[in-house]
This record gives C-alpha cells, structure tokens and sequence, in this order.
C-alpha cells in the first residue's frame, strides 16, 4: 500500500468518525430539548388528570370562579396528609412564568423519577401550610424544564400551591446563587430578606433549579413567605391563566 492510500484511508476514517459524531450529539440534543420535554409534559398532564380526579375536580383547574376570594385564618386549616414517595399530591403555579409552571404536579421525592414528570418536594422538608420550609426542586433544562425561565422570577411576585383543599399564595423575598452542597438552603433560615420577625411563624416555600441552565454546577434558590391561604371554593385573585 503506497503512502498516498494510507493517508486516503486515514482521512476516511477521520472523516466518518466525525460525521458519526456529529449525529450521536445531534441525537443527544435532539433528545435534550424536545423528546424529552415531549415525554415528560405527557407525564405531567396525566398525572395532574388523576389528581384532580382524586379530588373530584374539572380536569379544567383555571374556570372562572362565581365566589369572591375570601382568605382563611391558619388556624381553619385542617391537617394534610404527609405525602407517600413519588406521589403527586399538590399543583404549582407562578403567574410570572405561567405558561412555564401552570398546575404543574408536585411530586414527593427529588429522584429523576418525579423530576422528570413536574415538580419534585424534599422529603425532609415541611408539607404547603405547616411550620418550616416547604422545598421543593424543578428541572431547567429539558425534561419538561418547568424553571427554564426562573431569571424572569421578581422579589414580590406570587407562588400558587393547589392542594385538594386549599390555596396557599407565597410570595418571593430573596434569591441566592449557591453551590450543590449548600443543604442548608432547605432548613429553617431565618434570613433578614425574608422579613419575618423572630416571633412570627416560619413559613416559606423554596424553590431551586440548576445556574447556569445547561449545567449543574450550582443553584439558583428563591426564598418566598406564606401571605395568604384560601379555600379551594374562593381562589386567590392571581389565579387567571396567563396569556399563550
């Protein structure tokens, strides 16, 4: 074999190797920012279907309301049942990224398996209403990437729990960048952005995502307070569905 073939093998070689490679990432991309987002917002939407049937609700959670919104004293909250694991047992909605996080499912667990259909809750963490840190986990990026847009997330703006009973409205006080291992995002912190003087209760609800979007490098953590609780039958006032 002359040196002019084997350079001419080489150069095949290195080009099908390339050529391979560029379709196994296309694949891979492909699979990030739309199968993915496809398989999970299918999974979303049948679990959010069986959790309103559960409830005996409209599969239609944003119908206009005839009753005038009217808040409940905490006192009025009967106890909720703590969650079993990967139970979708809550719905989520932040009218600034509405058509992002809109009913949302809220599952028990932060594991790839609940992650990749909603919103996943921290096991450890307190339950909508309770006493504590109610934390909870979404993907940025692909599978259903519901915080996708947390950066447009302002101090003030309103967070949305639906339980089979109540709404709970939080509102976001405080956002922080920090590392993976910084636990203690999801404890009972009694930061002074909160506003929350040392006798009143502690009741905040935590969201975290992964900073920057395509990477896991850190996270992005907003802090919110719980302003108000309604009846199921009088939802808050914010509860309109935002414009597609």
């Amino acid at each position: 074999m002359t040196s002019r073939s084997r350079k001419s093998k080489l150069f095949r070689f290195i080009g099908s190797m390339c050529i391979g490679g560029a379709v196994f990432f296309a694949g891979v991309i492909i699979n990030r920012l739309w199968i993915s987002n496809y398989f999970s917002d299918r999974a979303a939407e049948k679990a959010r279907e069986e959790l309103l049937e559960s409830w005996n609700r409209p599969s239609q959670t944003t119908v206009p309301f005839s009753s005038p919104a009217s808040t409940i004293a905490p006192g009025e909250i009967g106890p909720i049942n703590a969650p079993t694991i990967q139970e979708a047992f809550a719905l989520l909605y932040i009218p600034r990224i509405g058509n992002d996080v809109w009913a949302t499912p809220i599952f028990e667990g932060v594991q790839s398996k609940q992650l990749n259909s909603g919103i996943g809750h921290y096991p450890q963490s307190q339950i909508p209403g309770e006493e504590g840190n109610f934390s909870l986990f979404g993907h940025r990026n692909s599978y259903g990437q519901p915080l996708i847009n947390i950066q447009k997330l302002q101090v003030d703006d309103e967070v949305i729990v639906e339980t089979k009973d109540f709404w709970f409205v939080y509102i976001l006080k405080h956002d922080k960048i920090v590392r993976p291992s910084a636990t203690w995002v999801t404890g009972v912190n009694r930061l002074p952005e909160l506003g929350l003087a040392t006798n009143e209760p502690f009741k905040v609800i935590t969201l975290i995502t992964c900073e920057p979007r395509h990477s896991t490098e850190k996270r992005w953590v907003w802090w919110g307070v719980l302003k108000a609780v309604y009846p199921h039958a009088t939802p808050p006032p914010a509860l309109v569905k935002p414009n597609d």
